[in-house]
């Protein structure tokens, strides 16, 4: 199969018609098989550009919305979640890569809750005693919020307290890092990209 020419790649790469994506993967093709050449450079200087179109087009897509009927009452439950963008590997039992998940969800019946979890291990917070977690809004100083284990007494779930608080600072920050203490595991910060969150979805 003959090699794509740069000419035909750099026509790729600047058609306006195409995915912003797919212009990002060819410019990147003509830096990487055609090195020196007039159309390099101008992929060189397309590519920020490209990438941040790229970024944009991505923004919010990463958050999760679900809703769902409370048998109770017959209102709807809302929620958003997200996954971190890192992971941290406990030791055994819980070995394996493993991502935390943030959630936001309005109950008709539990009011509104901020929900932390991972998917193995043991967050040490009680549903009686509480404990609590450090949260930092993008560049801003970490701050402590107060939190309770669910009432099933399982250990992969923390409800964090001040509902609102927390989302308004959320929402002026597109990332949000979370310290909580676990079972002989240490206190590992989980990032989550909260970029482009939509209230309007929760509502």
């Amino acid at each position: 199969m003959p090699r794509i020419t740069a000419a035909q790649l750099l026509i790729d790469a600047k058609n306006e018609a195409r995915p912003a994506s797919a212009r990002v993967l060819s410019a990147e093709q003509l830096v990487s098989n055609h090195k020196g050449t007039p159309e390099e450079k101008v992929a060189l200087e397309l590519l920020p550009e490209l990438r941040e179109m790229v970024r944009k087009e991505n923004v919010g897509k990463q958050w999760m919305y679900t809703s769902h009927t409370d048998d109770m009452t017959s209102k709807t439950t809302v929620e958003a979640s997200v996954y971190s963008t890192n992971t941290h590997e406990f030791d055994f039992p819980y070995r394996g890569p493993q991502h935390a998940t943030l959630a936001l969800r309005k109950h008709p019946r539990y009011g509104n809750d901020v929900i932390f979890s991972i998917e193995r291990g043991q967050l040490q917070c009680g549903s009686y005693s509480g404990c609590d977690v450090m949260v930092r809004f993008g560049d801003a100083e970490p701050r402590r919020y107060s939190a309770t284990g669910p009432e099933d007494n399982s250990t992969e779930t923390l409800f964090i307290r001040g509902y609102a608080d927390f989302v308004r600072r959320m929402q002026s920050a597109e990332v949000v890092r979370i310290q909580a203490n676990t079972f002989r595991q240490g206190a590992p910060s989980w990032e989550f990209d909260v970029s482009g969150f939509n209230p309007d979805k929760m509502k």
